[in-house]
């Protein structure tokens, strides 16, 4: 057998590489200058020039100037001309004095390509001679190799910049069309590098200017955060919020209502929790909420500023501002935006990044979500301490490991903390200045909104009476259609116990037949029986009647019993020592007591302690009514009584509530002619172990006719 000679053979690199990594690698304009500004960032410069000259109406030239460190000719030749040099990734391994650098790739200067097609480069270096660089891209066309490509770099012992050390970039014979529109949305990319909320140690501003008028009109977005209403901040460090402030404050013109102030959280809202999909053993999806902590990845401090701002029509007319300012303003700068050591990371914030989902989340629950077109934000982490979440090549965020899930996640649950506060705040406000005080729900208040606008919008009359024609038929039909569901929904919502309960007990029946533990399995098989027996009361229909209130209460519990063991929550009950007779249907009392309960089941376990109680008792305390009243230990009520009760407002974190379970059991009382009541401590005389126990935090009372 002839052995063949072995032969050896290396890559060649044609110089189209550096036109694609220049010219299709970044995304647009705005992002190249963005990179060019972060290396002056990452030259220790305190200030960086981006100066647009025109030429009559033609954009002739941009300039990048900063007072970097400069560099000198050894640098420009063994570090700024190779591509993909490891500097700066050995600053961040190695760290020394200074700031830690933005990039680490080396190919962000490459970004000039996507701008023009010649380049000056004036650099100097304190002690060093100024160097000057030129490089004409259209010669990169006819290159065959790198060699046929040169770059032509001189010294010159006098600087010719301003300051004593720095960089000036010179990029003329401009690529794309930069028109009006295009230039401002530049400008607002440039200004909006340096975080607008954050008090910055180590200096660097960054400048935009021009020799012509094209970025006058612009307000500053001091002004702009001055008209949003809600505004959050907080801290997030491992596993918990360790810093926290909301802020409600309205418009000097909207007199009749008060701004409020939370800065402390409760033990069970400051640690993180996100949502996680499970599948049980019978590939059912079940949503759960599970704590997580940013500790186990190298991700350090997360910072956040959230300024939201209010548009409702009911009051956007109050404003101390141009509404068009406004709404153009948002229209091109709203968002949430990450910025590493101050600067801005890209995409996030752009108009094409719902990130976080604020987007997509206020298209499943509009009532309650916010928007991106309605928040500017900033989430500020530390250069030194996110080494985990590390930057696409392609410069438009950060690559999607467990690291950055986690990031969305935590930064997720703040906003969604702060969004909660300002909801109750907002439907305090609309019911203050609503016109309608009949609309409290999100359909209905956009359809209200859609009605104030079309009145005032549309001139012709005979358009304007027919849409609000048709608009006011799908108000009435909606009406119609929403009241027939949530008399529905009591039934469904009480299902859902039955289901949670039934497959628990499969589960253990399915464990049980695995292990051959047989006598085990005939118990289980009679829980699930009982079960069963114990729900089909929901099915059956019955009139108002004289009912011992104790009969109802024993019902619940004994059918919850199996829950109340897999939380490991203690009940406790008066209904054996009390015998007390009210006018009610069985069945839709069963029901409501049934949702009671299960909201306390809920918030007790959401609660960090492990002590949890719920109490179950019957009073005649209330005048002319014998009372349910249902407490528990858990973590109270977390907006006012009035709100609570409405539909499709919940407190749950992260939209894992309906919204419907309170709504439900108050519009069953009213139809037996009962009512529920939320009450606290001090208004009703709680039965001495709850007293003695604390079972208190959330008090809630189902009042029947007495008999």
């Amino acid at each position: 057998m002839i052995k063949l000679e072995l032969m050896k053979h290396t890559f060649a690199i044609t110089p189209r590489v550096i036109a694609h990594l220049g010219e299709d690698l970044i995304k647009n304009e705005n992002i190249a200058l963005v990179e060019l500004v972060k290396n002056s960032y990452d030259a220790q410069a305190t200030f960086c020039e981006v100066e647009f000259f025109f030429i009559g109406d033609e954009l002739s030239k941009i300039t990048i100037t900063d007072d970097g460190v400069g560099m000198d000719l050894d640098t420009i030749e063994n570090a700024w001309l190779v591509i993909g040099t490891d500097n700066k990734k050995k600053q961040l391994e190695h760290p020394s004095s200074g700031r830690l650098p933005l990039g680490e790739k080396g190919i962000g200067r490459l970004g000039v390509h996507k701008l023009g097609r010649k380049i000056h480069v004036q650099t100097h270096k304190y002690g060093h001679n100024e160097v000057q660089i030129d490089i004409d891209w259209t010669k990169l066309a006819n290159a065959r190799s790198i060699d046929d490509f040169p770059i032509q770099v001189s010294e010159q012992v006098s600087s010719t910049l301003p300051m004593s050390h720095g960089t000036k970039i010179t990029i003329s014979e401009l690529k794309g069309d930069w028109n009006r529109r295009k230039l401002r949305n530049v400008y607002r990319d440039l200004a909006s590098l340096n975080s607008p909320f954050n008090e910055r140690t180590d200096s660097f501003v960054v400048k935009v200017k021009s020799n012509t008028n094209v970025f006058d009109g612009l307000p500053p977005i001091s002004d702009i955060l001055k008209v949003a209403m809600y505004r959050g901040h907080c801290v997030i460090d491992g596993d918990e919020i360790k810093d926290f402030c909301y802020q409600f404050t309205p418009w000097d013109s909207l007199s009749n209502i008060q701004g409020r102030e939370v800065s402390t959280l409760s033990e069970e809202d400051k640690f993180l929790k996100r949502r996680k999909d499970i599948a049980t053993l019978r590939n059912r999806n079940k949503i759960i909420l599970e704590d997580f902590s940013l500790a186990d990845y190298k991700i350090g401090k997360i910072i956040l500023d959230f300024y939201i701002f209010e548009k409702d029509t009911a009051v956007f007319s109050f404003m101390n501002m141009e509404r068009t300012i406004l709404n153009g303003y948002l229209r091109e700068n709203s968002g949430v935006r990450v910025y590493r050591d101050g600067v801005r990371i890209y995409n996030y914030g752009e108009k094409d990044s719902d990130w976080l989902s604020l987007d997509f989340n206020r298209l499943k629950r509009a009532g309650d979500n916010i928007s991106n077109n309605i928040i500017i934000g900033s989430v500020g982490i530390s250069r030194r301490d996110s080494a985990d979440l590390k930057e696409k090549t392609n410069r438009e965020g950060f690559i999607e490991n467990e690291a950055y899930f986690a990031f969305v996640d935590a930064v997720t649950y703040a906003l969604d903390l702060i969004t909660r506060y300002r909801n109750t705040d907002k439907r305090r406000l609309i019911n203050v200045y609503k016109k309608d005080k009949r609309v409290i729900e999100p359909v209905l208040s956009d359809l209200s909104s859609a009605v104030e606008i079309i009145k005032d919008k549309v001139s012709d009359e005979k358009a304007r009476e027919d849409i609000l024609h048709y608009l006011n038929r799908v108000n009435d039909q909606y009406i119609e259609v929403r009241d027939i569901l949530i008399r529905s929904a009591n039934a469904g919502l009480n299902l859902g116990g039955v289901i949670h309960d039934m497959e628990k007990q499969v589960d253990a029946l399915i464990s049980c037949i695995d292990n051959d533990n047989f006598e085990r399995v005939k118990n289980i098989a009679l829980n699930l029986e009982h079960i069963i027996s114990g729900y089909t009361v929901f099915l059956k229909k019955t009139s108002i009647k004289t009912t011992n209130v104790s009969t109802i209460v024993s019902a619940v519990i004994d059918n919850t019993q199996f829950r109340f063991m897999d939380h490991r929550i203690k009940i406790y009950s008066n209904r054996k020592n009390v015998n007390f007779e009210a006018k009610l249907s069985q069945t839709e009392s069963i029901g409501a007591l049934t949702n009671l309960i299960d909201n306390s089941i809920y918030w007790v376990s959401q609660s960090r302690q492990e002590d949890r109680k719920i109490y179950v008792y019957i009073t005649d305390e209330i005048d002319n009514y014998i009372s349910i009243v249902v407490c528990d230990n858990g973590c109270g009520f977390k907006m006012p009584p009035e709100q609570a009760l409405r539909p499709f407002i919940t407190g749950k974190p992260l939209n894992t509530g309906m919204g419907l379970g309170l709504h439900i059991a108050h519009e069953v009382m009213q139809a037996m002619k009962g009512k529920l009541l939320i009450l606290d401590a001090n208004e009703i005389d709680l039965p001495e172990t709850a007293k003695k126990y604390r079972i208190d935090k959330a008090i809630v009372a189902l009042c029947f006719p007495k008999a």
